[in-house]
């Protein structure tokens, strides 16, 4: 930024001292005054609107929004981002970009999500969702937007998932293409195929959350889930352990 304030252009040896001096000095002086007071009054107000604050100007409120301005060769330290909280949730849930890049929800039943406010294609944008899952009957809708990891998260039907156990699980949802297609992957490592590791099922019907990939296993036997629990359907199979 170049200033536009001239500080040679006021004539700091008038007037002189002892002699009759023109008037027009003084409005010259005056006026490329006030013409440089204009020009710094309009440059402090660009800066107060564009600079990054560490705290709020007398009488004004932090805002630090970058617009998606490109910083280069940034180097960081005790980073941290801000959390937004839907609480309690049920039905659709609209997990919005510029909310933050960790949201959570707790679920009260069954939810289904939707993205909005992605960046524009050609940017890459992420979105950790953090779900508090109360009940194993409370599934997770995705949009059909989620088009890719897909085949990767056990207990995902079509655009509906379903969740083990209760607890906490972490859902990384990023795109490059303005929300076009998203990509999903699950942080928590629960709902990995052939990770999900827990004791021998209830029957082989299972139960409420079992779903296929889950493995468990006992003193003797190991036991892999085929299928979705119904209730009617024995989903469990299994084979006897023996040493070697």
């Amino acid at each position: 930024m170049s200033s536009n304030i001239n500080g040679y252009n006021i004539d700091g040896n008038f007037p002189i001292a002892g002699q009759d001096n023109d008037s027009q000095g003084f409005r010259d002086n005056f006026t490329n005054i006030r013409t440089n007071f204009t020009f710094a009054k309009d440059e402090i107000e660009d800066l107060q609107n564009k600079v990054v604050l560490k705290s709020a100007l007398t009488g004004g409120t932090v805002n630090n929004t970058f617009n998606n301005v490109l910083f280069t060769g940034v180097k960081t330290k005790a980073f941290s981002e801000a959390v937004y909280a839907f609480g309690a949730s049920t039905g659709s849930v609209d997990v919005a970009f510029t909310n933050g890049q960790l949201q959570t929800i707790l679920t009260t039943a069954a939810i289904t999500l939707g993205f909005s406010a992605w960046p524009a294609a050609g940017a890459h944008a992420q979105i950790r969702v953090w779900i508090s899952v109360a009940h194993v009957s409370h599934t997770v809708t995705l949009p059909a937007s989620v088009t890719l990891g897909k085949d990767e998260i056990v207990g995902l039907n079509g655009s509906v998932l379903t969740f083990p156990a209760t607890g906490e699980y972490i859902l990384e949802f990023s795109t490059v293409d303005g929300g076009t297609n998203v990509c999903i992957q699950e942080i928590t490592a629960k709902l990995q195929k052939a990770k999900v590791i827990r004791g021998a099922p209830v029957s082989n019907i299972g139960a409420v959350g079992d779903v296929a990939g889950l493995l468990g296993a006992d003193a003797t036997h190991l036991y892999v889930c085929t299928g979705t629990y119904d209730a009617l359907t024995a989903i469990w199979k299994r084979i006897t352990l023996s040493s070697y």
